[in-house]
């Protein structure tokens, strides 16, 4: 999508999640499209129906810097969204570190 790897694995660790490289790299990379996934459910419940189908067209030319500027523009919030969906998921993870194997 067109955000960066927001969570790594020493942010997994910091948590106190403990794996083996390969569980931890696709942990990793499940946390990551989870975020996606909830930022993009924000952004486009933030939208409304104009800008939702300006989104979708944009996001459907498959240009990440094209996708990312328009958010940029079109959502002043999205810094926040981000964040907010960022830490979020992070608590969950912490509250089942001792569960995750």
């Amino acid at each position: 999508m067109y955000m960066q790897q927001l969570i790594t694995e020493d942010t997994l660790v910091a948590l106190g999640i403990q794996l083996d490289d390969n569980q931890m790299k696709t942990l990793v990379e499940h946390a990551n499209q989870t975020l996606s996934e909830r930022v993009g459910t924000d952004i486009v419940e933030s939208l409304d129906d104009e800008k939702l189908e300006e989104y979708l067209a944009i996001q459907q030319s498959q240009d990440e810097e094209k996708t990312s500027a328009w958010l940029t523009e079109n959502v002043p919030e999205l810094k926040e969204i981000v964040e907010n969906e960022r830490d979020i998921l992070l608590g969950e993870l912490a509250e089942n570190a001792e569960s995750i194997k």
